[in-house]
């Protein structure tokens, strides 16, 4: 796979056979649906090129890695409109690219609405839809469940929206004013004029709406296409969060087999794509591979270039893809670069569109060894390039992968860690499979809760048990006892546990010159692991040098909240710039140093020596 830029839109190109005479473009789903479907959305790809078919995946306008946010008007367009625009631009690249002279649509949920649409335009002659939006006023209802069950759970606190706002929110993503309102009249067999212009071929793959799907079907097969509706079992499983969703293989191969292999043609010759890059309102980026061809991602540049080393790296959160959850690591990348400051956003080995996607992804893999050594190689990208003052950003796992990774590159000079969940070496266990299951709830939020009201009558009513959060308090009240005996133990005798050798790796990088930044919000379950190790509210670590913690209280834990976003970002990039502007000095202060104190050049040569010693043998065993 190849990656491609086109009419502001950033995608892959999967090439298939180099004479395939029919492609295939894949629509994918609105907002945090294609943030689910990222990584089965690739093997579709991956499986329809290796059965011949040359295949496109890409980003609408304004959305993932494309041009531009999904709530600008851009170029005058409304915000659906724009999207139906990246799909016909898709289907041109496409031809142009590769030589086809047929292209078939495949669309997910949203995606499969709006190749409806085009494909009535378009002369689509083959169109696959899979759970497609077949009334768009049902839809907006499933978006706002979405939204309220988020509100009513990991967004107990988060800054609400004004009533009178032109916009809907639906975990993190915005559909505008406009959109709802075409939304809100949309239906499908009467909107998309499929019966008036039918594709030749018509596949429909539905377990969400039946009902309409089989109106749909015959009324494209009383217009002449020859149309099948079949169910879709696994998409209740595929529409996952990304940690849990499943890759439908059945599905695939079903579509795979429908579609067929291409018909070849010597006058279809593929194309060699141009260089993809894009240009976004005086930023520049650009697709780049690196650590042997392993890691992928972008790198975000200030258009006219910068003599500035300072760079960020952002680490994918759980396991989304480098975008990031709500779209927040292109949208600072994109701010930074404004400011004059590069970033490097990429997917770690088993995630996103690096190395092969992995199929089963443990709680483990997302704190491995390994994907701590892939953010070591990403700083060691960055300084290749000449920029070798590195900060790192990360949510969730992605905080605790640049923890890590600090404590061996010597180019990360400070660290944003948001809602870290663990602290402990990627060598220390993981808790039992049994114990994963355990209320993942900040202390606070229970304590809050007895005040409740409502809370206390849902327990008189049997609707929720109060021994289960009774005894969960019980063992949160233990381990911190047991983590302040193990602490006055380190301190007076020097015992030697996890959590001392912890404190001595966030201790360490101050007393470096790595400035770290712990952010919480309110109600993060990750506060209980980080008052294990620090104590409450940070008070083990309040004297100690660049190592500071802030609570925000209205942020949630993977950032969807708009404000509290906003403020985050704000706030990121005065820490970098601030930051990035104390290692220089502090590099100065040490070579006037060395000319007259020689012991503290063979200090500093030997703790070169020794980042060396760690960091070969990694690169060995890349090779």
């Amino acid at each position: 796979m190849k990656p491609v830029t086109f009419n502001d839109c950033f995608g892959w190109l999967h090439a298939g056979a180099s004479s395939a005479t029919r492609g295939v473009v894949l629509c994918q789903p609105f907002g945090r649906e294609a943030m689910w479907v990222h990584k089965g959305w690739r093997v579709l790809a991956e499986q329809l090129a290796a059965a011949g078919t040359p295949t496109l995946r890409f980003d609408y306008a304004g959305t993932g890695d494309s041009a531009g946010e999904s709530e600008d008007p851009g170029a005058g367009k409304e915000q659906l409109e724009r999207w139906l625009q990246s799909i016909r631009a898709a289907v041109a690249f496409l031809k142009q690219t590769t030589g086809v002279t047929e292209v078939a649509l495949c669309g997910l949920r949203l995606g499969a609405t709006l190749a409806a649409q085009v494909a009535a335009d378009e002369n689509i002659r083959e169109l696959v839809l899979l759970a497609p939006v077949l009334s768009g006023r049902q839809y907006l209802r499933e978006l706002r469940l979405l939204q309220q069950n988020w509100l009513e759970t990991g967004g107990l606190y988060v800054e609400r929206a004004p009533a009178d706002t032109d916009y809907a929110e639906v975990v993190g993503h915005r559909l505008m004013a406009s959109s709802v309102a075409k939304l809100g009249k949309f239906e499908l067999l009467r909107d998309a004029r499929l019966v008036e212009h039918p594709p030749r071929r018509l596949l429909v793959l539905d377990s969400y709406d039946p009902v309409r799907s089989k109106k749909l079907v015959d009324a494209c097969s009383a217009a002449g296409a020859d149309a099948a509706l079949e169910s879709f079992d696994e998409c209740s499983a595929f529409m996952q969060e990304s940690g849990v969703t499943e890759t439908p293989r059945e599905t695939i191969a079903r579509i795979v087999e429908w579609l067929g292999p291409p018909a070849l043609s010597s006058a279809a010759i593929a194309k060699n794509p141009p260089a993809a890059m894009l240009i976004d309102n005086g930023v520049r980026e650009t697709p780049v591979i690196f650590d042997n061809g392993r890691l992928f991602g972008i790198l975000c540049e200030p258009l006219n270039g910068t003599a500035s080393r300072r760079s960020v790296i952002f680490v994918n959160p759980g396991a989304t893809h480098r975008i990031g959850d709500a779209r927040i690591s292109v949208t600072l990348a994109r701010r930074l670069a404004r400011e004059g400051i590069a970033s490097l956003r990429f997917d770690v080995g088993a995630l996103g569109d690096s190395a092969a996607p992995v199929d089963h992804r443990p709680l483990s893999m997302l704190f491995s060894r390994r994907n701590v050594d892939d953010v070591v190689a990403a700083a060691g990208y960055l300084a290749s390039r000449g920029l070798d003052e590195v900060s790192c950003f990360g949510v969730c796992s992605g905080a605790y992968l640049c923890l890590h990774a600090a404590t061996v590159s010597p180019y990360i000079r400070s660290l944003t860690l948001v809602n870290t969940p663990r602290f402990s070496s990627p060598e220390d266990p993981m808790l039992p499979a049994g114990q994963e299951n355990r209320p993942r709830t900040a202390t606070s939020t229970f304590v809050r809760s007895f005040a409740t009201a409502h809370k206390w009558k849902r327990v008189l009513r049997g609707e929720r048990k109060i021994a289960p959060i009774a005894r969960e308090l019980a063992r949160r009240m233990r381990t911190r006892f047991a983590a302040s005996m193990a602490y006055i133990a380190e301190r007076t005798v020097g015992v030697d546990t996890i959590g001392s050798r912890v404190r001595a790796m966030v201790r360490g990088l101050g007393e470096r010159g790595v400035k770290v930044r712990f952010i919480y919000g309110e109600a993060d379950a990750g506060l209980e692991e980080f008052a294990v190790f620090f104590g409450a509210g940070g008070r083990r670590m309040r004297k100690w040098r660049n190592v500071e913690t802030i609570h925000r209280g209205t942020l949630d834990h993977a950032c969807f909240s708009y404000p509290a976003r906003e403020s985050l970002m704000v706030s990121l990039i005065d820490f970098v710039r601030d930051a990035s502007l104390q290692p220089a000095e502090s590099e100065r202060r040490r070579t006037r140093l060395l000319t007259v104190v020689p012991s503290v050049h063979r200090r500093t040569q030997g703790r070169e020596e020794r980042h060396a010693d760690i960091l070969e043998p990694q690169q060995a065993q890349r090779m």
